[in-house]
């Protein structure tokens, strides 16, 4: 399979070294020094708890080049996948679309403007960079989740990332699944940010936490009222009210360990425009709700 990797950050390295890993051919959109280091020494990975490491050769190309492709990853910002999925347009042929990543308003981020086919994804891992190789850990509570359908090169996709030991979900209510997942990391991006974007100092914030809980509670009801549906899993049997006790000493712990840091905290900090952009969409998804004192208090700042 023919992969074109627009976005070579922590996201963007771990799944393009895996997709290299598992016998497909990609290539990294050039931008910046990013890619530059990328081009002399390919994408390095490091799993943290595994220790397995990656080191695969890559070519990065300059804009959008004239080779047809199966599959695009896009592994940006939430900020930035409008005016990339608008520079993707004069790729020739037919790929799959696959934005994965934070992605508040799901297919409506395209707004009609693609002549190909956009699929949707979640990863499952958190990490960050070390000098030019990206420390990664998986999540164990949140496989990496992939919208049904796609086709062959999404079935590739997913048959690479188990290949490699990470789990995968699939789900046919990916647009609300990430609604709700910006409500959640937007509450807790938030929370982050009112500790100085230290880890450790919110675990011992007990009564941040339990704003945290309470306003990502919040922000779930709403969502129900709403109709919404696809919420994760995981995180919706955690955050009710009758649980909040146990939710806040859950994340309590989760801070203090290195999950914490690598896989919230370390992210918080280096795209808190992305952070922000999460919680005004949590805040929009609930305007006109009367319920959510908590949730626009803690996001709106």
């Amino acid at each position: 399979m023919n992969v074109l990797l627009a976005g070579a950050g922590v996201i963007g390295t771990v799944f393009g070294a895996q997709l290299v890993t598992a016998g497909h051919t990609v290539d990294v959109c050039r931008h910046g020094a990013r890619t530059a280091a990328i081009d002399l020494d390919g994408l390095r990975s490091h799993d943290t708890v595994t220790g397995t490491d990656h080191h695969v050769g890559v070519a990065v190309v300059a804009d959008w080049p004239d080779r047809d492709y199966d599959l695009v990853l896009v592994c940006v910002w939430a900020e930035q996948i409008p005016h990339l999925l608008d520079d993707l347009r004069p790729l020739s042929g037919s790929p799959v679309l696959l934005v994965f990543g934070n992605n508040p308003p799901g297919h409506a981020v395209a707004a009609g403007t693609l002549r190909t086919q956009l699929h949707l994804g979640f990863p499952g891992v958190g990490g960050s960079f070390n000098g030019d190789t990206v420390d990664y850990m998986r999540i164990p509570q949140q496989p990496s989740t992939l919208e049904t359908g796609g086709g062959w090169p999404v079935t590739e996709f997913e048959r690479a990332l188990t290949a490699g030991g990470f789990a995968v979900r699939r789900t046919d209510e990916m647009d609300g699944w990430l609604a709700y997942h910006a409500v959640f990391i937007g509450s807790v991006a938030a929370a982050l940010e009112r500790s100085g974007g230290d880890a450790a100092v919110l675990a011992e914030n007990r009564p941040l936490l339990g704003l945290m809980c309470r306003s990502i509670e919040e922000g779930f009801e709403a969502l129900d009222r709403r109709g919404v549906r696809g919420a994760p899993t995981n995180l919706r049997r955690l955050h009710r009210p009758a649980l909040r006790p146990f939710a806040v000493r859950y994340w309590a712990r989760t801070m203090r360990s290195p999950m914490g840091e690598q896989c919230f905290a370390a992210h918080a900090r280096r795209a808190r425009p992305e952070m922000r952009l999460l919680a005004h969409d949590a805040i929009e998804q609930v305007t006109g709700d009367a319920h959510v004192d908590h949730l626009r208090w803690l996001l709106d700042r």
